[in-house]
């Protein structure tokens, strides 16, 4: 005689070692997937925010040497990796981004560029004009190079490669 209240396959169901190990291996591969993405990501988002933050600490430095009405520096200190505007922390770059600058030529005559630690890179003056150099951000061999109009005193933003 049968008993319908008793299950007639007793088998407990549940997985195999095989099944969680594919498992495993497809979240592995998906991690390390996202991980990579979201570094890159990361750094991307670094390098955007560092050029937004150049352009507008150059644009305080000239609006500050036009209000104060004085001449306002700006400097790069290298070893430090430090954007300075008149002599106060302006801002810090990131290690994983490249700065390349020329400071102020010293004497136009002999087209010598200055390059030591705390010569400016760029002097906005009071009456809106500026002098200066160059100053680059790379990120991968490309970035945003900032140089200052003379005569109006603006900042002025292009792409370029890295130098070799």
């Amino acid at each position: 005689m049968s008993r319908p209240w008793l299950a007639p396959d007793l088998r407990i169901r549940g997985f195999t070692l095989l099944e969680m190990l594919v498992v495993l291996v497809l979240a592995a591969i998906t991690v390390s997937v996202v991980g990579a993405g979201g570094q890159a990501y990361m750094e991307r988002s670094r390098y955007n925010q560092t050029v937004r933050d150049v352009s507008s600490q150059l644009n305080k430095a000239r609006a500050l040497s036009v209000q104060e009405g004085r001449s306002v520096a700006v400097t790069y200190q290298p070893d430090i990796r430090r954007l300075v505007v008149d002599g106060r922390l302006a801002l810090e770059v990131p290690a994983s981004l490249v700065v390349q600058w020329e400071a102020i030529e010293r004497n136009s005559r002999t087209g010598k560029t200055a390059t030591a630690v705390g010569e400016p890179i760029f002097v906005f003056n009071s009456d809106g004009g500026a002098r200066g150099g160059r100053l680059a951000v790379l990120r991968g061999g490309q970035g945003v190079s900032f140089r200052v109009n003379w005569l109006l005193g603006t900042v002025e933003q292009s792409m370029v490669a890295a130098q070799s």
